[in-house]
């Protein structure tokens, strides 16, 4: 599989071309008006321009907040689940991912994703997950988590999606970016860290048994997620099915050819 360049390059080359597209909007207002009253225009521009930074700047500062929004979502409480402590440090000192904000959210299913920015990042699991997996399962599902962040790849994500949505040019961009295969990818980085793929591939199986799909989440989290959380969520049609949103039947087969 071809390697990628980092999407934390690829985040920040967008990030730096959405202000300066803005700012080019605002000095095009500004020279018009220009025309007419110069010192005006000249105000405008530099006003205009203020106003797109400091926007896209709180824009891009929330969100990992917003991708949060509308999930019932408790912190992980310290020493409340010393597997899944141990795991993190273990792993966030292996992977040289800061440690992480670590979220439960209450579901009878499996699932997990990671959403960041320049800042750090949070990782949601269900309370299902969290508690549920073996120690070699959870390992997989964390070094997944991990993995997305240290190659870029969760703050590409949460920064395209806050800025554009999932639908029309939002997933367009989204799926051009992750490029094909992004899930098998971020399987891949799990296991270079875990260097144990039946630990994954055990996880995934206890994933399917239990059930990946979660009610009354977010649309904009659903390429997010470690697995579908819903049926449509992995539907041909949509330009993510073959990034972000492969299922876990096809995920399972190629970790059993390693």
């Amino acid at each position: 599989m071809q390697a990628q360049p980092s999407l934390d390059k690829s985040a920040k080359r967008l990030e730096h071309n959405v202000l300066f597209l803005g700012i080019l909007a605002a000095l095009v207002v500004g020279g018009l008006v220009m025309l007419v009253q110069p010192i005006v225009g000249a105000v405008v521009a530099a006003v205009l321009s203020l106003l797109w930074f400091l926007l896209l700047r709180e824009k891009l500062a929330s969100s990992v907040r917003q991708m949060l929004d509308g999930l019932d979502l408790k912190p992980l409480r310290a020493g409340s689940n010393p597997q899944l402590d141990n795991l993190l440090e273990g792993l966030c000192a292996t992977s040289g991912v800061t440690n992480p904000e670590v979220y439960l959210l209450e579901s009878t299913s499996m699932n997990a994703f990671v959403a960041a920015n320049k800042s750090g990042c949070s990782v949601i699991l269900t309370t299902e997950l969290a508690e549920g997996l073996g120690r070699l399962e959870l390992e997989g599902v964390i070094a997944n988590l991990l993995g997305r962040q240290r190659d870029g790849s969760a703050r590409y994500a949460t920064s395209v999606i806050s800025m554009f949505g999932i639908s029309g040019y939002g997933a367009r961009k989204l799926a051009g970016g992750l490029g094909e295969q992004r899930s098998v990818r971020s399987d891949m980085a799990a296991i270079d860290l875990t260097r144990y793929p039946p630990g994954l591939i055990s996880a995934f199986s206890a994933m399917q048994e239990a059930g990946t799909t979660l009610s009354n989440v977010p649309a904009t989290t659903t390429p997010m997620w470690i697995a579908p959380v819903s049926e449509a969520s992995s539907q041909e049609s949509s330009p993510l099915a073959d990034t972000s949103m492969q299922p876990l039947t096809y995920r399972i087969a190629v970790l059993q050819e390693l």
